[in-house]
């Protein structure tokens, strides 16, 4: 990785879509701006002030990158008025929970720059959202949509169900489970091993991920291969949680030297 920083943002700005308990917007400001000394503005729902008919122009589209089988590629055929009369309901509506529809994800990414953030996607800002919704990519290798924690971009995305399914819980669980073991005997068992939907962990989780949407930004790799380092791209239930719960330190001493450098502005700050 190169230790050329090459833009640091202005602000981050924080959306969110749905109701995003429990996760603590305000926790995760207070962290941001002791770790880099940038400022933090809440933006919270990302769909305010959206006109009408780009309501309506993006609930058709959305409605469009739908999918419903993750082993074939995305099919764009016209969805049905009652799969638009859902996408406009939970535009509308903020305190909106996830019905476990997957999303493509790139072209998710895509319809939030052409409609809410049209004006907030340069360097100058690092805007993330975080969402109840659940977004996939396609994987060349095995050729299906996997279900994804996040993606970094313009803007970054950080799925809250996400955390909760995408990283593989351990494999003992899944054997049991095809034992014919309930599932909630298995969360019983397993419990503190991965994350649950409702976690009272999920806020000191996230914190990593929007960290690594700012090493993304700024040096165009948001990962590090230090399994204690928060930047760890973790697979497992296991990893993840032990990358931002339970590692010798929240950061490697590669990456907590140039978040330093960040929070004291040791070098030209483009955006000053």
């Amino acid at each position: 990785m190169s230790e050329q920083i090459d833009r640091i943002p202005f602000s981050f700005e924080i959306y969110q879509e749905g109701d995003i308990t429990p996760v603590n917007l305000n926790v995760l400001k207070d962290y941001l701006k002791e770790k880099t000394a940038i400022r933090v503005f809440l933006r919270e729902n990302i769909y305010e002030g959206l006109l009408k008919e780009q309501i309506e122009k993006m609930a058709q589209k959305m409605a469009r990158i739908r999918i419903k089988e993750p082993q074939k590629g995305l099919l764009l055929k016209d969805p049905l008025k009652g799969e638009v009369a859902y996408e406009k309901e939970r535009i509308n509506d903020q305190a909106w929970r996830s019905f476990g529809i997957l999303y493509e994800g790139v072209l998710y990414q895509k319809l939030l720059a052409e409609f809410p953030l049209k004006e907030k996607l340069d360097e100058r800002y690092c805007s993330i959202l975080i969402t109840t919704q659940l977004i996939g990519t396609w994987d060349q290798n095995d050729h299906r949509y996997h279900l994804r924690t996040s993606i970094y971009g313009f803007p970054h995305i950080i799925s809250i169900p996400g955390l909760v399914l995408a990283p593989a819980k351990p494999r003992e669980f899944y054997i049991k489970r095809q034992m014919g073991l309930p599932v909630e005997i298995l969360k019983e068992e397993y419990r503190g091993k991965f994350l649950d939907h409702e976690d009272s962990r999920m806020t000191e989780v996230i914190k990593g991920y929007i960290m690594q949407a700012l090493f993304y930004q700024i040096m165009e790799n948001p990962f590090c291969e230090d399994r204690d380092c928060r930047l760890f791209n973790a697979h497992w239930q296991q990893e993840m949680i032990h990358a931002q719960l339970n590692g010798k330190y929240e950061f490697c001493p590669k990456h907590e030297s140039i978040l330093e450098k960040i929070k004291n502005r040791t070098w030209n700050y483009p955006f000053q």
